[in-house]
Formats: C-alpha cells, sequence, structure tokens
C-alpha cells in the first residue's frame, strides 16, 4: 500500500472507531488502533493523533487520552489535537485541563502555537468548575487573540461569570459585544434568574421580546423568564410570558417550558391556572407531576397529592426520588401509614432508598406513625448514604419518643463520624438534653455549637437551653443565661422561662415576664394560664381569676386539639 492509502485507510478507522451508534469502538478496540499507530509510525500526523485522543475520550478513558498525547507525541499536535484534550478534560479534570491551556497556548514569544476561538472556548467550560481568577485570565487571553465580532467565546464568557455570582463582570462582557445571539441573551437572562436578580431578569427578558424576529426567543429564554416570575412573585409578569409562549409556539409541546409555567402558578398561589394548564397539555413528564404534587401539599391538599401519585403511576410515569419524597410526605401529614408502607415497598424495588431525601422522608413518616424501630431499620440500611438530613431526621425521631438517651448516643456517633451537624440537629439534641435532664451536656453542646462549629444559634437554641435549666431547677441560671445573650429574647425564649417560673414557683419573676408576654403576643392564652397556674400555685385565688378574666375580655383563647382518626382508609378529624 502506497503512504496515501495507508494514511487514508487510518483516517478512516479512527473516524468510524468514534462513530455513535453499535457499532461503536470500546476502549479496548480504541487501544488496538493505538497500538497500530505505533507500530506504523501514524502517530507523528498531526490528523491521527487527534482522532486517537478523541476516540480514547469519547470512550470514556481521559487518562488514557492524556497518555496518547505523552511528550514524544507533542511534535505532532497542533491546536486541534489541543483542543479535543482540552474539550474531553474540560468536565471530568478542569484542573488539568486548564493547565494544559495555561502551559502550552497561554501567548507566549516562545510558544509556536497561539490559541484560537475553538482552544478558547473548550477551556472556558473547564474555568466553569474553577475560582474565577482561571476565567479571567482566559478572558485576558482572548482578549488579545478573539475578536470581540466572535460571538461563541464571548457568550462563553457572558454565562462563565453568571455562573459564578460576577454578574457584573457578565453585563460588562454582554454590552461589549457588538453582536449578539439568542444564546447571549440566554446566558445573561439564566444568570440573573439564578442569582436571585429576578427584576433585572425581567428587564431582560422585556429587552430580548423587543428585539423582534431578530432574535427569536426560545425554551430557555420562557423558562428563564418564568423562573425569575416565580422567585419575584411577578404572577401578572408571567401570565404576559405566558402569552409570549403561546404566541410563538411553544405551549403543549415544550415539556420544560410547561413545567416552567406549572412551578410559576402553584408557587403564585394561583392553583385554579395550574390546574387548567396540567389539564390541558399532552407532554408531560416526571417533573410535571412533581411540580402538581408538591404544590397539591404546600396548600395542604395532601389526599389530592396522594392521588396524583396513584394517576402519575397508572400513566406510566415512573416516579424519581422527588416523587417518594412528596408522596410520603403527604402520607405523612394524612396519617396514612398504609400508604407509606406500600410507598417503601416501591422505593425499595426501584433503589432509590439511597436517596438522602427518601430515606430521611421514610423515617420521618415511621415516626410519626408511633413505628420507631422500623424508622430505626430504614436508618440502619440506608446508613452508609446517609445525609445530615436523615441523622437529624432519626435523633429527632428518638427524642420525640421520649428517648433522650439513644438520640444523644446517636448524635455522639455522628460526630464520631465527621458528619457536621446542622441548626436542626443540634436542636433536636438540646431538646433531648432539656427533656431527660442531661444539663451538663446541654451546656456542652451548646458551646460545641456555638465555638466549635460557629453556628449562630435560633430562638429554638435558646429556649431549648432555658427550658433545659427550668425543668432542673436552675432558674437563677436560666435568667443569667437569658441576660447574656446577644440578641432581644422572643416570644418563644420568654414563655420556656415563664415555664421554668411555674416549675420552681418563682412568682415575681413570673408576672414581670408574663407581662412583657403580654405586651409581644397578648393573643396567646397559654401565657395567661401558666401565670395564673403560678398564682394558684401560691394560693393566691383571686389574682388566678382575675388573669383568667382578663384573658377572656382579651378574646385570647386555647386552640382546640384535633384527633386524626383513619377508618377503613378514610381519615376523619
Amino acid at each position: 500500500m502506497t503512504v496515501s492509502s495507508v494514511h487514508a485507510l487510518t483516517t478512516t478507522l479512527l473516524s468510524a472507531a468514534r462513530r455513535p451508534g453499535p457499532a461503536r469502538a470500546s476502549p479496548a478496540h480504541a487501544a488496538q488502533l493505538h497500538a497500530r499507530l505505533l507500530v506504523s509510525a501514524r502517530l507523528a500526523h498531526p490528523l491521527h493523533l487527534t482522532q486517537l485522543v478523541s476516540l480514547y475520550a469519547d470512550a470514556g478513558l481521559p487518562d488514557a487520552a492524556l497518555r496518547a498525547f505523552h511528550a514524544h507525541h507533542l511534535t505532532a499536535a497542533n491546536l486541534r489535537t489541543y483542543t479535543a484534550l482540552i474539550s474531553r478534560l474540560a468536565c471530568p479534570q478542569p484542573v488539568l485541563a486548564f493547565s494544559l491551556f495555561a502551559r502550552q497556548l497561554l501567548p507566549s514569544p516562545r510558544r509556536a502555537l497561539r490559541p484560537n476561538p475553538h482552544v478558547i472556548s473548550a477551556v472556558l467550560a473547564a474555568c466553569a468548575s474553577l475560582p474565577t481568577i482561571h476565567g479571567r485570565q482566559v478572558h485576558a487571553c482572548a482578549a488579545k487573540t478573539v475578536s470581540l465580532a466572535d460571538v461563541f467565546v464571548y457568550t462563553g464568557l457572558v454565562h462563565l461569570y453568571a455562573k459564578g455570582g460576577d454578574m457584573a463582570s457578565s453585563t460588562r462582557v454582554f454590552d461589549e459585544m457588538p453582536h449578539r445571539s439568542v444564546a447571549s441573551w440566554n446566558a445573561l437572562l439564566v444568570g440573573y434568574a439564578r442569582n436571585g436578580m429576578y427584576l433585572e431578569a425581567l428587564r431582560m427578558f422585556r429587552e430580548l421580546a423587543a428585539q423582534g424576529r431578530n432574535v427569536p426567543l426560545d425554551q430557555v429564554s420562557m423558562s428563564s423568564a418564568l423562573s425569575a416570575c416565580t422567585g419575584a412573585s411577578a404572577v401578572n409578569f408571567g401570565r404576559q410570558v405566558h402569552a409570549c409562549i403561546v404566541k410563538v409556539g411553544l405551549d403543549g409541546n415544550a415539556v420544560c417550558v410547561t413545567n416552567a409555567l406549572l412551578d410559576m402558578y402553584t408557587k403564585c398561589g394561583c392553583s385554579q391556572e395550574a390546574s387548567v394548564l396540567f389539564d390541558s397539555v399532552n407532554c408531560r413528564d416526571v417533573f410535571t407531576w412533581n411540580i402538581v404534587i408538591l404544590g397539591c401539599i404546600h396548600e395542604n391538599c395532601f389526599e389530592r397529592a396522594c392521588g396524583m401519585f396513584r394517576f402519575m403511576v397508572r400513566a406510566g410515569v415512573l416516579p424519581d426520588d422527588v416523587s417518594f419524597t412528596t408522596a410520603l410526605q403527604a402520607s405523612v401529614c394524612l396519617a396514612e401509614w398504609a400508604l407509606g408502607v406500600s410507598l417503601h415497598a416501591s422505593v425499595v424495588k426501584t433503589g432509590f432508598l439511597v436517596s438522602q431525601g427518601v430515606a430521611t422522608s421514610l423515617i420521618t413518616m415511621y415516626s410519626k406513625s408511633g413505628r420507631l424501630d422500623d424508622a430505626r431499620s430504614v436508618f440502619d440500611v440506608a446508613e452508609n448514604h446517609l445525609s445530615i438530613m436523615s441523622w437529624t431526621a432519626m435523633i429527632t425521631a428518638l427524642q420525640q419518643h421520649g428517648q433522650g438517651g439513644p438520640a444523644i448516643d446517636l448524635f455522639e456517633t455522628l460526630l464520631e463520624k465527621g458528619i457536621m451537624p446542622d441548626h436542626i440537629t443540634f436542636g433536636s439534641v438540646l431538646s433531648s438534653c432539656s427533656h431527660s435532664g442531661f444539663v451538663e451536656k446541654g451546656r456542652r453542646y451548646f458551646s460545641l455549637m456555638t465555638q466549635v462549629y460557629k453556628l449562630t444559634p435560633w430562638s429554638e437554641h435558646y429556649s431549648c437551653m432555658v427550658d433545659m435549666f427550668g425543668r432542673a431547677g436552675l432558674l437563677g441560671e436560666a435568667k443569667q443565661f437569658i441576660d447574656n445573650m446577644q440578641v432581644k429574647p422572643d416570644a418563644s425564649v420568654l414563655g420556656a422561662l415563664l415555664a421554668a417560673c411555674l416549675n420552681c414557683g418563682d412568682l415575681e419573676l413570673g408576672k414581670e415576664v408574663a407581662e412583657n408576654l403580654f405586651e409581644i403576643e397578648p393573643g396567646n392564652a397559654g401565657n395567661y394560664v401558666l401565670l395564673a397556674n403560678i398564682y394558684a400555685l401560691h394560693g393566691r385565688f383571686e389574682e388566678a381569676k382575675e388573669v383568667r378574666i382578663r384573658m377572656v375580655s382579651l378574646d385570647a383563647r386555647k386552640e382546640k386539639g384535633c384527633s386524626l382518626v383513619n377508618i377503613e382508609n378514610v381519615s376523619i378529624r
């Protein structure tokens, strides 16, 4: 065979190996072709080296692609080779991709290769996962080597800065572009929406819509605008965006747009419009159903949420972890233990027990159903995949079932494993210490939260500490703790102190605290009842009667309790 025919055959083999489909080359096939190229000395050709690097990368072997790019092949590498390797390394190994670009392609008098728009676009994808300084270096390189008229590169820079939260730089690059595509507008629009700058996003969408046919609106534009409407609770603007969607023909055939519309209507409280929209569309995926089910839960329509979950399954849509989590939340609120058990079986069958949200919801469901052993079984099975949410749910379950000791033991295990507790975890642990009388441990955990983990206490943490001191009869320490608080005590903290006054029989402090509470929340009947009980404890029944008369005159009434009974799968209040 002639040299030209060998070259053509090699190129054809490499191109065929990269072709998607059932005949696509395996990693072993890629290695065989690599060996063949080495034997025939064809790697000296830049095209063959580029194709081999791309072949390894497409087969999911970026390390092998890098080895193919070893030092003795660098003489054959051209810009296409670098672009192929950097683009394949950008996601799995962004640091390596940027290093390769910086060492070989940054402008320098000693380097023959100069970066072009293709390789800069490739390295921008890697910079999206790196600190902002890397993107700024590439931006400086682009300013020297790429014209502002290159829409693709500068759109990538707009997106890069927006993803890093630097909307000022993103806007500046956008304003400097002499020509912009719909992708350029979308990059800035998405950036505003994701960074919580909803009003700026809506202003940008209005400017984009004013471009008319010059820059046509697409699914990304509509979805981002609707996301901004949701964040800003601008339902009227959202209705206008809905009208634009109908006008450009994106209604009913773009699932992402439909989902954004449903999300906007449900979160803005327009349940009727969301229901009409859901019934009118034919393109529904699992996200569509999840949005509707979550909307039902937010409106406390738990039975409807469970019904929608059943309809989704019957429609042949496979639930995901969000679907199971929301359905389990609804079953907890309805006290539908049987439904929760059936959902647990489906979770195990579909393999979603490793999902943090699903495991947490299962633990909560069994705990609220009074089946603490089942909750612990779920926790033990999924322990290796659990997040702090699941650990907190199990600690809370133990605490709510009066098992303060096991709750504290589990918390100690969490600390031993090096898992960082959050505010809610500490709230459950401090509550366990309070109800179990572990005062010293309570002091230690509060200090651990504030001094070691640097978590600013919430009101519930302060009230737990005051309640703990009050239950232990340490009323003076409770009062001193409140005096040393860095924030003004609210009703929950003062309420805990008033309960401590009742427990310790301190009438004078009780009267003082109660008067403060009457000013903060005059309609809370519990405070009046506590003060009346303190008076009664000291035999001062006339004063107790006066407090109750005062409570009635202010129409402060205690909320009535409500029980939920399930009879033949029907919940009755």
